[in-house]
């Protein structure tokens, strides 16, 4: 081989190790991006799973614009979701539900128990409320963190 064949093979070789190296390069920036990407939407889950849903406080503005209570009540409790007028509560065996008033105390609202798709009733209102019953069988429940301090 005389000299310029061997610079044409010595070039050959270097574009070859180069491109090589680029490539490694390209792989590389996606991984780390691809990393960095997936970080960052791990933190955001995170994030967003420790966030609280707080209702807006019940000002005096907003309670003066309650409607009066027409009828006696058994107990008062307020209207559902975040609202701040009073509403009757539910009393045993009356139909409750997710955007109906809550059960009066020692009630809970429950779904029929042959129910196919519980939920959907609860939704629409079509629940009863009954006696609280406790499902968990003694000491298999977890202790609660008490929120008042």
């Amino acid at each position: 081989m005389n000299d310029e064949e061997l610079r044409k093979q010595d070039t050959r070789i270097w574009l070859k190790d180069e491109k090589a190296l680029t490539n490694i390069a390209d792989q590389m920036s996606f991984l780390v991006n691809w990393s960095f990407l997936l970080v960052s939407v791990a933190l955001h889950v995170t994030a967003a799973s420790e966030m609280v849903f707080r209702c807006p406080s019940c000002t005096a503005e907003r309670l003066a614009a309650c409607p009066m209570l027409t009828e006696p009540c058994a107990e008062i409790v307020r209207e559902p979701g975040c609202g701040c007028c009073p509403v009757c509560a539910r009393q045993e065996g009356e139909l409750c539900g997710v955007y109906t008033p809550r059960c009066s105390s020692g009630l809970r609202c429950y779904p029929k128990p042959d129910s196919e798709l519980p939920l959907e009733q609860l939704v629409q209102g079509l629940g009863r409320c009954g006696r609280k019953v406790d499902t968990e069988p003694p000491g298999s429940a977890e202790p609660r963190e008490s929120s008042c301090k």
